[in-house]
């Protein structure tokens, strides 16, 4: 179910959402009933996404442009075919690519500072983004994956999109495991046989359960990891970060210390992950693995460039 922060972003850029040629509906309103027209492409304020996101994933806000101009680079116009499925031709050069899909103005609006006060800004530098260069500024942050699926699933509802930005959190999180796993492995090197050492590991955390087992319950293979839920992910991820700032800031600490530290920590998170999902790590298993998650993750943003990076909004 959809939490308050993901429900807000959804409503926040459906109420902030422009369309490039809205300007030329509504003077056809004035005279007609009947509107056609082709270009529909949507596209942001830069100040707006700054209110809603926060300086540090858009950027200053008085240097949107220079942002904009790092993030949507000559080599993503380059990969680009000359026409897309639909027949639509690519833009002639950089330039112009960057042209269709940010416009630099100048405008009136409050944005909020680092204390959150709103400071009302006259006639200053904002910028009209598309949909594609929505996505391109939030795909730097692999967390802010929620609204990365926004703008690539542009008729998606929140429900759907709340379920798919859970599925394909499970990329950040075992990544950011994996940092985890090799400092924690740093750690015991030399001191412990490392096989034994992980081991230890996943007994505790699996309760002395057989990753075997587990693995052909599920009907898996490989490395536990890429088959674990977000929940479990998250879980590990906290007792072993834990155990490590708590071996940093103790110099003194032994390796039996650390493995008492460890050993508490991961027997902690593994009872708050019941108390709060009522499930064990060994049940939040998925047999689809993260390589088929990601697979699934890049054909959609594959059929998103395909269609957005040609449109324009000028």
């Amino acid at each position: 179910m959809p939490n308050t922060k993901t429900k807000y972003t959804f409503d926040f850029l459906n109420m902030h959402v422009h369309h490039a040629n809205e300007q030329y509906v509504n003077e056809l309103r004035l005279y007609t009933d009947t509107i056609s027209y082709d270009n529909n492409a949507e596209y942001w304020l830069f100040s707006d996404l700054y209110n809603l996101f926060g300086k540090h994933y858009i950027g200053t806000h008085n240097n949107a442009i220079e942002t904009l101009g790092y993030v949507i680079n000559k080599s993503d116009f380059e990969k680009l075919p000359k026409t897309n499925k639909e027949k639509i031709l690519r833009a002639p050069n950089f330039r112009t690519f960057f042209e269709d899909h940010v416009i630099s103005i100048k405008n009136n609006y409050s944005i909020k500072d680092a204390q959150n006060i709103s400071l009302t800004k006259q006639n200053a530098p904002d910028a009209k983004i598309s949909r594609y260069a929505c996505w391109k500024l939030l795909k730097r942050w692999p967390n802010m994956i929620f609204p990365q699926l926004y703008f690539i699933s542009p008729n998606a509802k929140l429900d759907e999109l709340y379920k798919a930005a859970y599925k394909f959190s499970r990329i950040y999180h075992r990544n950011r495991l994996t940092k985890l796993e090799k400092i924690v492995n740093g750690i015991a090197h030399k001191k412990m046989d490392l096989q034994r050492f992980n081991s230890f590991m996943h007994k505790v955390f699996f309760y002395n359960a057989d990753l075997e087992a587990i693995k052909s319950a599920y009907g898996i293979s490989g490395t536990i990891f890429d088959h674990m839920g977000v929940r479990s992910l998250m879980a590990r991820y906290n007792a072993l970060d834990k155990s490590i700032n708590a071996y940093n800031i103790r110099p003194s600490m032994t390796f039996d210390g650390f493995i008492n530290v460890l050993y508490n920590e991961l027997a902690e998170s593994r009872i708050a992950m019941m108390n709060q999902t009522g499930r064990t790590p060994e049940q939040d298993i998925s047999q689809k693995s993260i390589s088929k998650i990601s697979g699934e993750l890049k054909k959609l943003e594959s059929d998103f460039i395909n269609k957005y990076a040609f449109q324009k909004i000028r």
